[in-house]
């Protein structure tokens, strides 16, 4: 798993590539922390070719966090395998999901100047 954070305008977009499952779900919630200084974190899931349970767990984690500190996980550019594991497990419905980073970025930024 290779992942990547750049922060454009108080929004941590964080990429992620290959596989995402138990042996490295740990490495992506040690992002947390990194993004906690920022109001809101994007997940760019478009090279993900993986997700298992302890993935999805990671990303929950991740919003979990960042909703109790106000702010809120965006999640974008899903492939179908990813967004196959979301729907089976009805995790969609605890995000919003765009089909690009730039919407995610705005939405987030919308969202966080609306409160």
């Amino acid at each position: 798993m290779i992942i990547s954070e750049n922060t454009f305008n108080n929004i941590t977009v964080i990429a992620l590539q290959g596989t995402l499952d138990a042996r490295n779900a740990t490495q992506l919630k040690q992002f947390k922390s990194a993004a906690a200084s920022t109001t809101s974190v994007v997940i760019n899931l478009s090279e993900v070719d993986f997700l298992d349970s302890s993935g999805l767990g990671a990303i929950v984690s991740i919003a979990r966090v960042k909703r109790a500190q106000g702010g809120d996980v965006l999640l974008a550019c899903m492939n179908n395998k990813v967004r196959e594991v979301f729907e089976i497990t009805q995790v969609y419905k605890l995000f919003d999901i765009y089909d690009d980073v730039e919407a995610a970025t705005i939405n987030a930024e919308k969202k966080h100047t609306s409160l």
